[in-house]
C-alpha cells in the first residue's frame, strides 16, 4: 500500500481526487492540503511514498514544492498534475525532481497507473532541446543527467556539489526557464 498527500488549493479537485482514489488499489491518502505549506508539512510529517501536486497553489508553485520536498530524507515520488501540462512542463518538473507530470484531464486509469509507478510519460526531445537553449552550459549537465534518470545525490557527486548546492542549482534553473530572477537556494 503506498501511501498519498494529495495537494491542490481547489477543495472541489481534492474532493474529486478523494472520491477517485480511495477505491484505487495499491493507493491510500493519507492527507490533503491546499497550500505549499501545508502540503510540505504534511509530506515532512506523514512520509507517504507518492506526492500529488497541483502546479498552481496560492502560496508557492507545485515546482518548488517538489524540489523542496528532494530535501527530506524519504522525499515522495512526486507528480506535477495541471490543467496546463504541456512538454515544458515536462522539462521543468524533471529538474525540480518530479517522477512525472499529469494533465488533469487524464483518465483515472492513466492517474493511478502513473501513481503506482506503473506508467511514466517520456520527456520530449523538442522541449528538452528548447529549453535547453535558455540554460547556462553547466545546467545543461544537470539537465542532461536528470532527463536520462541519473539519480539525484550521483548528479550532485558528479558535477562536485553538495547535495543543497545541486538543489540551490536546480532552483535557479527553474527560475530561469520560468522567467523570474534565479533564486539564491532553493
Amino acid at each position: 500500500m503506498l501511501d498519498l498527500v494529495i495537494v491542490d488549493d481547489h477543495p472541489a479537485v481534492r474532493s474529486g481526487l478523494r472520491g477517485l482514489l480511495d477505491e484505487a488499489e495499491g493507493l491510500r491518502i493519507v492527507a490533503t492540503a491546499a497550500t505549499a505549506q501545508e502540503g510540505f508539512q504534511a509530506i515532512a510529517d506523514l512520509r507517504p511514498a507518492v506526492a500529488l501536486l497541483d502546479l498552481h497553489l496560492p502560496d508557492d508553485d507545485g515546482l518548488s514544492l517538489c524540489l523542496r520536498t528532494r530535501a527530506l530524507p524519504e522525499p515522495p515520488r512526486a507528480v506535477i498534475y495541471s490543467a496546463f501540462a504541456d512538454s515544458g512542463l515536462g522539462v521543468r518538473a524533471a529538474i525540480a525532481g518530479a517522477y512525472a507530470v499529469l494533465a488533469k484531464s487524464a483518465s483515472p486509469r492513466a492517474l493511478t497507473a502513473v501513481l503506482r509507478g506503473e506508467l511514466r510519460p517520456a520527456l520530449d526531445p523538442r522541449a528538452l532541446r528548447a529549453l535547453g537553449e535558455r540554460l547556462e552550459p553547466p545546467e545543461l549537465a544537470i539537465l542532461g543527467m536528470l532527463a536520462h534518470g541519473v539519480a539525484e545525490d550521483e548528479v550532485a557527486a558528479t558535477l562536485g556539489l553538495s547535495p543543497e548546492g545541486a538543489r540551490a542549482r536546480r532552483a535557479q534553473m527553474l527560475a530561469r526557464l520560468d522567467g523570474r530572477r534565479p533564486l539564491a537556494a532553493a
